[in-house]
C-alpha cells in the first residue's frame, strides 16, 4: 500500500509535460514498487525453453542431434542479432526508440538463450539416459535403484494399489548396470505399498515403460520385489510419523473433514492417503470423487494445493512470536526461513510447493539484509531459476498456474480493490479482487487442462475466503500436535473441518447443476478463445474511462475540480451508517 500511494504521489509531482515528466516516469519506474523489467525477460526464458522442449521431442525422435542443430541455430540467430545491436542498423527515426529498449532487448535474448540452452541439455541427457533406451525398446525388464522423492499415495491405475515418484540412480538390464538419473512414476501393489518411504533408496525388478498421462516421463510398473536400501534420513522419519498420527485424526472426522481437512493442510486430498491398520473407518470412494468434482465445477480446487498462502500463515505466527520476545531483524529472518524449511517439508511435494518455498526464501533474504521484497520481482527471479535449474518445470501445469496467479495478483489485485472498495465493503471487495485478478492469467492455463469455465467461481471463492485461514491455521496445527498430543490434534482438526464444511457446502450449491460450468473449445484454440475475450474486456473498459475521462474534462476552464458522486456512493454512505447504528445500538445496550 505504501509503495503504491507513493505512486501516485510520485505521477502528481512529475507534472503534465515537458521532458521533465518523461524523466521523471523513467525514475518512476526505477522503483522497486513498480519495477517491471525483468518480466519480459521472464516470459522469453519460458517461452524458449518450451520451444526448445517442443524441437527436441521433434528432432530426437526422428533425425537425432544432427536434425536439431540447424533448428536451433535459426532460433538463436534473431537473439544473437538482437544482442549484437541491430537498432544501429535501424532508420534515424526508429533509432531513438530501439536505443531505449536495447539494453531490454539483450537481457531478453541473454535469458532465452539460457533457458534454451539449459533445456537442450536437459532433453539431450533424458535422450541418452539408459532408463529412456530401455524403455524404447520391446525389451524393458529391470532391476531400478530409485530414491523416493513423494510419500506413497493411493494409484491412478486400477492395476497398482500405490504409487510414488522417484528419481532413478542406476539400472540393471540383460546383466549390465548403467547409471541413470531418469525421474519415473513407480507403481507397486500390496505390502511393498508399506516399505516405500519417502527419502528412502529401494531396488525395485518391474517394467520401464514411457509414461500414457501425467507429468512423469517414464513408468516402473509389474513390479515383483522392492528391496530397501537406505532408510529415509531423520527428517523424513519424523515428517512421516506427524504425517501417519495426523491422517489418523482425521479419519475419526465426518466424511467431509476425512477428504477435505488432510487436502487443505497438506496438499493431498484423504482418498488419496495410503490407509494404515489403524484407520477405522474406510472413506467412501463415490462421495469423495463427488466432492473433488464439486470442488473443481465451483472454482474452488485450488484450495486444496499447497500454496504460499499457507507460507504467509506461518510466517505471520513466526513473526508475530519474534515481536514478542523483541528478538533482532536477523533472528527474525532466520526463524521464518526455518519455519518455511519445516513447512515445505510435512507438505506433499509439488511444484507449487518449490516456487512458494523460492519465494519465501528470497523475502526471508530481504529480511535479513533489511530491504523490503518486491513480489514482482521475487517471482520473475524464481521463476528463471527454477527454469535453468529443472527445465521440465516449464511444461508443469501446476507451476505454470502458480506462476500466473501470483502474477496476477501482484499486477492487478491492487487496482481492483480500489475500483470495488468504494461499492462493496472492503473484505469482499479484497476477495473479489484477489480471485478476479488470479482468474485473469490462470483461466487459460485450466482451459487446456479441463475445457470448461466455473461460472460461480468468482461467488464461490468470496464465501469460502473468511475459512480458508482459520481453516489452515487450525489444520497446520492439528499436523504439529497430533503426534505429541492425539486427543489435541483431534480437537484442532476437528476445528478446521468446521472451516472445510462451509467450503463443502458452497461447493455442493455453488458447483452444481447444468449451468454451474460452461463448456468451452480445448486446448489451444481455447486458451487463444479466452486470451481474446479478457482482451476485449480490457479494452471496453479502458474506452469507457477514456469517454469517461472526456467527459469531465470539458468543464477545465472552470476554476476548482467538479464533484461527481458515482452511482455506489449512495449504497457506501447506507452501509456505513448502518454500522455505526448497529455499533451504537450494541455499545448502549
Amino acid at each position: 500500500m505504501n509503495g503504491h500511494a507513493g505512486g501516485h504521489a510520485g505521477e502528481q509531482a512529475c507534472g503534465r509535460t515537458g521532458r521533465g515528466r518523461a524523466r521523471c516516469e523513467w525514475a518512476l519506474r526505477e522503483q522497486g514498487s513498480r519495477d517491471h523489467r525483468l518480466l519480459p525477460p521472464t516470459v522469453c526464458g519460458w517461452a524458449a525453453s518450451l520451444a526448445m522442449h517442443e524441437c527436441a521431442e521433434r528432432c530426437l525422435n526422428h533425425d537425432g542431434v544432427i536434425g536439431m542443430l540447424p533448428l536451433v541455430l535459426v532460433l538463436a540467430a534473431p537473439l544473437l542479432a538482437a544482442c549484437a545491436g541491430v537498432s544501429s542498423l535501424l532508420p534515424a527515426r526508429f533509432r531513438v526508440i530501439a536505443l531505449r529498449w536495447h539494453w531490454m532487448m539483450i537481457v531478453c535474448a541473454a535469458a532465452a538463450i539460457a533457458c534454451a540452452t539449459c533445456t537442450l541439455t536437459y532433453d539431450l541427457l533424458q535422450w541418452r539416459d539408459a532408463a529412456f533406451r530401455l524403455a524404447s525398446q520391446n525389451q524393458r525388464q529391470a532391476i531400478v535403484r530409485v530414491t523416493a522423492s513423494t510419500p506413497a499415495i493411493n494409484a491412478d491405475r486400477r492395476a497398482a494399489d500405490c504409487r510414488i515418484d522417484a528419481v532413478a540412480t542406476a539400472l540393471s538390464a540383460d546383466g549390465v548396470t548403467q547409471p541413470s538419473a531418469a525421474r519415473m512414476r513407480v507403481y507397486a501393489d500390496g505390502d511393498d505399498c508399506a516399505a516405500l518411504k519417502q527419502g528412502g533408496e529401494y531396488l525395485i525388478d518391474g517394467t520401464i515403460q514411457e509414461s500414457e498421462y501425467g507429468a512423469m516421463p517414464l513408468w516402473l510398473t509389474d513390479v515383483t520385489r522392492v528391496e530397501r536400501v537406505r532408510a529415509p534420513n531423520l527428517l523424513y522419519r519424523t515428517v512421516d510419523a506427524m504425517q501417519q498420527a495426523f491422517l489418523s485424526q482425521t479419519m475419526r472426522l465426518s466424511d467431509q473433514g476425512k477428504v477435505l481437512v488432510p487436502g487443505l493442510t497438506l496438499g493431498i486430498l484423504g482418498q488419496d492417503h495410503m490407509p494404515t491398520g489403524k484407520d477405522v473407518t474406510a472413506i467412501d470412494a463415490v462421495y469423495a470423487d463427488r466432492v473433488e468434482d464439486a470442488f473443481r465445477r465451483s472454482g474452488i480446487l485450488h484450495l486444496m494445493a499447497v500454496s504460499g498462502g499457507h507460507l504467509a500463515v506461518v510466517a505471520a505466527l513466526t513473526r508475530s512470536c519474534c515481536a514478542m520476545l523483541l528478538l533482532p531483524r536477523q533472528v527474525v529472518a532466520a526463524s521464518v526461513a526455518m519455519a518455511y524449511t519445516l513447512l515445505a517439508a510435512c507438505m506433499y511435494p509439488s511444484d507449487s510447493v518449490s516456487r512458494a518455498l523460492m519465494m519465501g526464501y528470497a523475502g526471508a533474504i530481504g529480511l535479513l539484509i533489511g530491504r523490503r521484497t518486491q513480489a514482482l520481482a521475487t517471482l520473475s527471479w524464481t521463476t528463471l531459476l527454477m527454469l535453468l535449474i529443472r527445465p521440465h518445470m516449464a511444461r508443469s501445469f501446476g507451476f505454470a498456474l502458480s506462476c500466473a496467479a501470483v502474477l496476477g495478483i501482484v499486477l492487478f489485485a491492487q487496482k481492483l480493490n480500489d475500483r470495488l472498495a468504494p461499492i462493496m465493503p472492503l473484505p469482499i471487495a479484497q476477495a473479489a479482487s484477489m480471485t478476479i485478478a488470479a482468474q485473469v492469467l490462470t483461466l487459460p492455463i485450466q482451459v487446456l487442462i479441463e475445457p470448461e469455465i466455473p461460472m460461480f467461481s468468482i461467488l464461490a471463492n468470496i464465501v469460502v475466503t473468511p475459512f480458508v485461514g482459520f481453516s489452515t491455521l487450525a489444520g497446520l496445527a492439528s499436523l504439529a500436535t497430533s503426534w505429541l498430543c492425539p486427543q489435541l490434534g483431534l480437537s484442532l482438526a476437528q476445528l478446521a473441518s468446521m472451516g472445510t464444511a462451509v467450503m463443502e457446502l458452497a461447493s455442493r450449491y455453488l458447483g452444481s447443476g447444468e449451468h454451474a460450468v460452461l463448456a468451452w473449445p480445448n486446448g489451444l484454440r481455447g486458451a487463444l478463445a479466452i486470451c481474446l475475450m479478457e482482451a476485449a474486456c480490457a479494452l471496453a473498459v479502458w474506452l469507457s474511462r477514456l469517454l469517461l475521462r472526456k467527459t469531465l474534462t470539458q468543464h477545465e476552464h472552470m476554476p476548482g475540480q467538479r464533484f461527481l458522486g458515482s452511482p455506489a456512493e449512495p449504497i457506501r454512505m447506507w452501509w456505513e451508517r448502518t454500522l455505526t447504528a448497529l455499533h451504537d445500538m450494541q455499545w448502549k445496550t
